[in-house]
């Protein structure tokens, strides 16, 4: 989702017509973007497409069922930061690893005072 004077959010539904069961389903889909503007018509303007590469990943699991367990290993329990100055960046990194054949999506939530931020902040882990 983008945020802008000029720019516009749009919302993107994509279905799936897996046939296989119980099984789990990563894609990526490739796209562009072009937004017309048509406010002077003796000026014009021509702006390239917006490349657009989204994420997608799902599965075909009977509802409440779990036949897949991921196994997440984390490099550390606990992150430390050591002190910095107002306005200044620490950085800290830690490992992900997925030892399951179930490929696993990760998110992290972002804290409602901004301070931290991770990189990337979304992605799947391959089984």
């Amino acid at each position: 989702m983008v945020n802008g004077s000029c720019l516009k959010t749009k919302k993107l539904l994509a279905a799936s017509n897996q046939t296989t069961r119980s099984s789990r389903t990563a894609k990526t889909l490739l796209g562009s973007i072009k937004q017309k503007i048509f406010e002077d018509f003796d000026q014009v303007e021509i702006d390239p497409p917006i490349a657009m590469n989204v994420r997608l990943c799902g599965h075909s699991f009977a509802p409440g069922s779990q036949p897949f367990i991921p196994m997440i290993k984390m490099s550390q329990s606990k992150l430390g930061f050591s002190p910095c100055s107002p306005g200044e960046s620490v950085f800290n990194t830690i490992l992900l690893q997925n030892s399951s054949d179930t490929p696993v999506l990760f998110k992290a939530m972002q804290d409602s005072s901004n301070t931290f931020k991770a990189f990337p902040s979304l992605g799947l882990i391959p089984g």
